[in-house]
């Protein structure tokens, strides 16, 4: 009966050993268990299961599975094998916002590295020194601990003690601003990940590591292009995983679909990767995936859909700007967008945050009409365009300063900015970016007379806008293109806010219908009565009618304006 057993067993481990040597972590899981689980399996196997399902996002066993190899490694006196289940531990409740628990692994990781010796510490624990000591910005410091860590990599062919300690280490030299130096780490440790040295579990945190430093610190977006690409061919070769692991690679190959343009597909991955990262311990990086959503939705022209994901951003601790000032500015609320910017600039001095957020400030800015501050902060993204050596950066530098140009009319001034903007946009393969520029463009082209060439300009973004889904800059290219501004010095918000009071609906149905408080619908109509020199909602309406401002096509299929 017991060699019965030990047979089933034996069984079950070695589908296990093919299962994880094709990936399929989480059928491996389930043999694992079959061959005796948490308690029954010897501790190299014991770790084994361990990583199959901290990877397929089993979390709850993969802690037991830590704790016991962590207990049996320190009992045999294997201090090396012990602290990087002690490191295991520490990343599975950090990742899921439990840092006091981390912090506790933290410290018997510290602990061990300490009581092996000078020259003779484990390099796992010091990986997670290095990381308490990025967070604080004690970057300097963090440098001469990675270097250890590196050296015990390399005296132990640890591939994933040395891409990790590497990526690290090129992390903290960017941070303290160490540009060259920092990506010829990163780049080092990327080679490792690519070539497949790297464990699963690894790759997928280095994978997302370096394309979000990459995207965050510097803007590099060549490598962020390069590596999300890389990461989708190996999220393709492997069976969906689940899990935080799983869930945190789909919000960065997201990030990466969705400057490519390719809205739908960064949508789909990035509704897999919240329910993922919400159900399965991702708990420290599910608001960057909110947020994300929320800015695919926003471009789709899905307003509603926008907003809940940016209150679902920031109830997860995640950003919800510069995209939801963007959101309100495109609903006709200038106020609460210009109030959120210039919030989420007062907020923060890092300068990776300040550049992604002082593009949309000059926009905003100058719709609020405080052309002053758009120019400081334009010449602040100038400053930061110069310091981080980015072409995106560059490029929306110059569409900044050419918007701002636009708004003073200077269309000798803007053009030479916007179509620098556009020629870099078009490198890096942005569409949406390089369609707003367009659209620049033209308005520059009609400041100088030149309608003909406007149109073309116009008639080339609308193709970009159509084939990317985004609605509502589709519409608003279509209504240049038929040459219809807004008469009576109408904006095109008021001009809809209008529409709808012909339609009779009150103020609150108009807020709920554009997706803006009521507050805002009152001070559209108080602009609309100044600009029609009317007095009331029934005298907006009948002048609307009267002067074809509001007409019938512009109703509903089947309604009928009526006055209120």
């Amino acid at each position: 009966m017991e060699d019965d057993v030990a047979d089933a067993a034996a069984l079950h481990l070695a589908r296990a050993a093919d299962l994880r040597r094709s990936a399929d972590w989480r059928s491996a899981c389930e043999e694992f268990r079959s061959a005796g689980g948490v308690e029954g399996l010897e501790v190299d196997d014991l770790e084994r299961f361990a990583e199959c399902a901290q990877i397929a996002g089993f979390r709850q066993e993969a802690i037991a599975a830590l704790e016991r190899s962590f207990a049996l490694r320190m009992r045999a006196g294997e201090i090396r094998a012990a602290s990087a289940s002690a490191f295991w531990l520490w990343e599975a409740y950090v990742l899921n916002g439990e840092f006091a628990r981390g912090g506790g692994w933290m410290a018997k990781a510290r602990q061990l590295a300490q009581g092996a010796g000078a020259g003779n510490a484990p390099g796992w624990p010091l990986i997670a020194e290095a990381y308490g000591l990025i967070g604080s910005g004690a970057f300097e410091a963090a440098l001469p601990v990675l270097q250890q860590a590196r050296e015990d990599a390399m005296a132990t062919a640890d591939a994933d003690l040395l891409a990790f300690s590497t990526l690290l280490g090129g992390r903290a030299l960017l941070k303290s601003g160490q540009r060259r130096e920092g990506l010829e780490r990163l780049d080092e440790a990327m080679l490792g990940v690519l070539s497949g040295q790297t464990s699963p579990r690894v790759t997928s945190l280095l994978f997302c590591a370096a394309i979000g430093t990459c995207h965050e610190e510097v803007h590099d977006d060549v490598r962020v292009h390069e590596w999300s690409a890389a990461l989708g061919s190996w999220l393709h070769r492997v069976p969906p995983f689940g899990g935080p692991f799983y869930g945190n690679c789909l919000t960065y190959r997201a990030v990466d679909l969705r400057l490519a343009g390719r809205w739908p597909e960064a949508l789909a991955a990035l509704e897999e990767a919240c329910r993922l990262l919400e159900d399965e311990a991702g708990a420290l990086v599910v608001g960057h995936a909110h947020y994300e959503r929320a800015e695919s939705h926003r471009l789709l022209g899905h307003a509603a859909d926008a907003e809940a994901a940016y209150r679902a951003a920031a109830f997860s601790g995640g950003p919800t700007q510069p995209g939801l000032a963007l959101l309100r500015l495109s609903l006709g609320d200038v106020p609460a967008a210009a109030a959120g910017i210039l919030r989420a600039l007062s907020e923060s001095d890092a300068r990776s945050v300040r550049a992604d957020v002082l593009p949309a400030a000059v926009t905003v800015l100058l719709a609020a009409g405080e052309a002053a501050k758009a120019r400081e902060a334009a010449d602040e993204l100038a400053q930061l365009a110069e310091a981080f050596t980015s072409d995106a950066l560059r490029a929306a530098c110059a569409a900044a300063s050419g918007e701002i140009a636009l708004a003073e009319e200077d269309w000798h001034g803007a053009l030479p900015l916007l179509r620098t903007a556009s020629n870099l946009w078009r490198s890096l393969a942005f569409p949406y970016e390089t369609a707003r520029t367009s659209m620049l463009i033209a308005k520059a082209y009609r400041l100088a007379g030149d309608v003909e060439a406007a149109l073309i300009e116009l008639a080339f973004a609308r193709e970009v806008f159509r084939g990317l889904g985004a609605g509502s800059n589709l519409a608003e290219v279509e209504r240049l293109l038929r040459g219809d501004p807004a008469p009576y010095g109408l904006t095109s918000r008021e001009v809809e806010v209008l529409r709808l009071v012909t339609l009779g609906l009150t103020n609150r149905a108009i807020a709920e219908r554009l997706y803006v408080s009521e507050r805002t619908v009152h001070r559209h109509l108080s602009n609309i009565f100044i600009k029609l020199g009317v007095g009331s909602r029934t005298e907006a309406a009948t002048c609307a009618l009267d002067r074809g401002i509001v007409n019938l096509a512009d109703t509903p299929a089947g309604g009928r304006p009526r006055l209120p």
